[in-house]
């Protein structure tokens, strides 16, 4: 019995070391959003509180668009990060400290602007196509050369923003996710994203500004590279929902924008495996913007991120994770 015991303990630490340094792991430890059109605006942003304010129609537009009629914009942004289990893996933080390059694509249209008394009502669509690239090489790790996990994200998305003129901002969509593997070319992950969120700006002083934002939504995936050896892994064991509320400040001191923000957010997965599991992950973050022209950024920013996990499987699941960068983003607005 005792022996059972310590064997059943081995085979579990093996799977939690194998899982976390797969594809599969990679997967699960990566967050996706929809994005909240008028926090991003806000953050965009660099004059500090006075950027938020009122429209004609008594309603607060912080959109960095045209207020009326279609406009679009699109961006460029590419980042270099030193990070600390950059795969989510469970156990000590500094496992597989890596390089990573990450590259993305990104658009969005808004189809309108819409006066609804004290209200704006605004449709978008928008995508986006990265690439993630790895560096870590050791032979004595299971996965001897990480670059061999490389991947391709493609997202796409409908979204419906309104702003009342108290300030808050309701959105509410559906976001399409995929992930591709770099060195197969083969779909590893897929998934619908609805979502509904609620985002309120406010000035806490002349250069400051606090942003508060939550968000709720269910996840519906398919995971292609399922470990089939046990009957309890299915193709679904990733869905799950989201509750995630988050708080941010925005510091202007010349043309110096500073990001401080937290949130936390709790997830709960039914399927397969995952049958009882439920997370919660807090994440802290600093970003720092530098306009070197209207449309051509500067950043640098440093994450940390922790779940803990309940269920019969957590120790697969629990991470930390630490990243700290730099990066260039160009945007053309039309």
């Amino acid at each position: 019995m005792k022996l059972l015991k310590i064997f059943t303990v081995a085979l579990l630490a093996s799977s939690t070391f194998t899982y976390g340094q797969s594809a599969a792991g990679r997967i699960d430890a990566t967050d996706r959003d929809l994005p909240s059109p008028a926090k991003e605006a806000v953050q965009a942003s660099s004059g500090g509180a006075s950027d938020v304010s009122a429209s004609d129609t008594g309603a607060q537009r912080p959109l960095l668009l045209k207020k009326s009629g279609f406009s679009a914009q699109f961006g460029y942004d590419s980042k270099i990060s030193y990070k600390q289990n950059p795969l989510g893996a469970p156990g000590i933080l500094d496992q597989q400290a890596d390089a990573v390059w990450e590259n993305r694509f990104h658009g969005r249209a808004k189809l309108g602007v819409y006066d609804m008394d004290s209200s704006v009502f605004t449709p978008f669509i928008g995508g986006s196509w990265a690439m993630t690239d790895f560096t870590y090489k050791n032979d004595n790790d299971v996965v001897k050369d990480l670059s061999t996990l490389n991947f391709n994200t493609t997202t796409a998305y409908l979204l419906f923003l309104m702003q009342h003129e108290s300030g808050w901002a309701f959105r509410g969509g559906v976001m399409y996710a995929n992930d591709r593997s770099t060195e197969d070319d083969t779909e590893e992950y897929s998934e619908f994203y609805p979502s509904i969120g609620v985002t309120k700006a406010y000035a806490l002083n002349d250069n400051a500004l606090g942003v508060l934002d939550a968000s709720f939504g269910s996840h519906y995936g398919t995971i292609t590279d399922v470990d089939g050896s046990v009957a309890t892994h299915t193709s679904d064991e990733l869905d799950h929902i989201d509750l995630t509320v988050g708080y941010s400040i925005i510091y202007s001191m010349d043309n110096f924008t500073i990001r401080p923000s937290y949130s936390i957010s709790y997830r709960k997965y039914d399927n397969g495996f995952n049958f009882d599991r439920k997370d919660t992950l807090h994440s802290v973050g600093l970003h720092i913007d530098y306009p070197i022209s209207e449309s051509f950024d500067l950043m640098l920013f440093t994450d940390y991120a922790k779940r803990t996990s309940s269920g019969s499987h957590e120790m697969l699941y629990e991470f930390e994770k630490f990243d700290i960068g730099s990066g260039l983003g160009l945007t053309a607005r039309f």
